[in-house]
């Protein structure tokens, strides 16, 4: 491959000339015009010489193919198909000449590229081929920016070590036990009952409203009520009673939940009378279940459950310090995702980037969301570089055993999302995996997981972290209190 740099030239924009030589021996013109650290321009130009024998050759291909009225197939004159196919071929190779001259380029000087490269719209294109044998293609391009890991042991993170009391595992099993209860019929309601109700819509007379609502069922509990007269009238009601109530003060003027308990659009609910008429139908209380062997094996399976109440709370413990564990590890993910950005300004080619967008993601994209749209983008693209960054210097490499545990992992807390307690070990969640690991872009995806974990692990060791002993009380008000500064909430 041959390469000439000429001086460089004496203008405010950084512009380098080179020579690219093809495989096929053809000399093409490429310069390439820096803007600036991110942005460039390159410029490839053909003369005839460069590309009249690729022509040619495409003519006769076509030659030996075509059919041509009056002449055998294959021996139509080569003059003929060329003026029928010349321009054709003509554009067709030159394009194919620009990319490859370009891709070549691309690869020969190991560019770092952001998106793909785009036809400029700074420089114009010439590719005039009904009056002209000389062409020149323009294409812009976005680089990756440069720039240094900047995390040391001078970074302090706060590593919590939460402490599970007996107050959080009284709560935990006061939970479970409401939550595997029995419902039970009750006469009079109680603050914490659940009441079963029609509701009917009345006029300004306190009749039925022509048209309105009508014997609607609906259900509520009188604790969640706060209007505090409006509540104390249901607290002590009787089953079969009969009331008229304001219908926003008893949903508390929350539209959404005034529209879905009364099944009509959102937008209706500015139309309703406020005056319904209330018919009591029903009054369940949730009874807590008992302490005993059969509901320690509801909760925990018929075969590694507790044997006694003793054991019981031993287990309620472990789980909520696993999961206070977790969670406490989230936090210092959290945490390491703000160092990361704050210690790296990284800058990048945002017009170009949001012109590639727009022409590339039409379906996500377009004039009136770009800007919104394209700062949520450049942040996860910023992340991914300084993950990249980090990949790199360490050496990280997804195995496939990594991989395939990461889809365990993903698929197991996506069931769990869904209410199914599925074993981790379970012949199902192995035949979900292996069928999802045979397409290319889940495997991707789950390497990308593995690359970002090992990623924030190595993070992990490369700062100081902190360790507080803090209560579960403690914790959330940290957090809390960061989301609220940090516009989290």
């Amino acid at each position: 491959m041959g390469v000439r740099v000429p001086p460089r030239a004496l203008t405010a924009v950084q512009v380098e000339r080179l020579f690219f030589e093809h495989k096929n021996s053809i000399i093409v013109n490429i310069s390439i015009d820096k803007t600036d650290a991110l942005n460039a321009t390159v410029i490839i130009e053909l003369n005839k010489e460069d590309y009249t024998e690729k022509v040619n050759q495409g003519i006769k291909r076509i030659q030996k193919t075509s059919s041509i009225k009056g002449f055998r197939p294959g021996k139509a004159p080569a003059d003929m198909v060329k003026k029928m196919y010349g321009k054709s071929v003509l554009a067709e190779e030159i394009q194919n000449m620009a990319n490859e001259a370009l891709n070549s380029y691309i690869e020969e000087n190991k560019l770092d590229l952001l998106g793909y490269p785009m036809y400029s719209s700074r420089i114009e294109s010439d590719i005039d081929i009904d009056n002209k044998e000389e062409f020149k293609f323009a294409f812009d391009l976005g680089f990756a920016p440069e720039f240094e890991l900047s995390i040391s042991d001078k970074d302090r993170l706060e590593l919590f070590k939460i402490e599970v009391t007996d107050k959080e595992i009284d709560e935990d099993i006061t939970y479970a036990r409401n939550r595997y209860g029995k419902m039970e019929d009750i006469e009079t309601a109680e603050a914490e009952d659940i009441i079963y109700c029609n509701v009917s819509e009345l006029d300004e007379a306190g009749n039925l409203l022509d048209g309105g609502i009508a014997d609607k069922q609906v259900s509520l509990v009188a604790s969640l009520i706060q209007d505090e007269d409006l509540k104390n009238q249901f607290i002590g009601i009787s089953k079969g009673a009969s009331l008229q109530v304001n219908i926003f003060k008893m949903f508390n003027s929350n539209e959404a939940v005034i529209a879905s308990s009364l099944g009509i659009q959102k937008e209706g609910v500015a139309d309703l009378n406020s005056d319904f008429k209330v018919d009591i139908t029903d009054i369940k209380r949730r009874t807590a279940a008992e302490l005993n062997e059969d509901y320690f094996k509801e909760v925990f399976g018929p075969v590694d459950f507790p044997k006694n109440e003793e054991e019981y709370r031993a287990r309620v413990k472990s789980n909520l310090e696993n999961y206070y564990k977790n969670e406490a590890d989230l936090w210092l993910d959290h945490q390491i995702g703000h160092l990361l950005m704050e210690k790296h300004s990284i800058e990048l080619p945002d017009d170009f980037l949001k012109r590639w967008l727009l022409a590339t993601k039409t379906e996500d994209y377009n004039a009136e969301n770009i800007d919104q749209k394209y700062a949520e983008e450049k942040s996860a693209l910023q992340r991914r570089l300084i993950i990249d960054k980090i990949q790199a210097k360490h050496e990280i490499m997804p195995t496939e055993a990594e991989i395939r545990e990461e889809a365990r992992i993903y698929y197991f807390g996506l069931y769990r999302q869904y209410g199914l307690n599925i074993s981790p070990e379970d012949g199902f969640l192995d035949s979900t995996i292996n069928k999802k690991l045979g397409e290319r872009e889940f495997v991707s995806q789950m390497a990308d997981r593995v690359v970002y974990r090992k990623a924030y692990d190595k993070v992990k060791e490369m700062v100081s972290l902190d360790e507080k002993n803090v209560t579960v009380e403690e914790y959330f008000n940290h957090i809390n209190a960061h989301k609220h500064e940090h516009g989290e909430q």
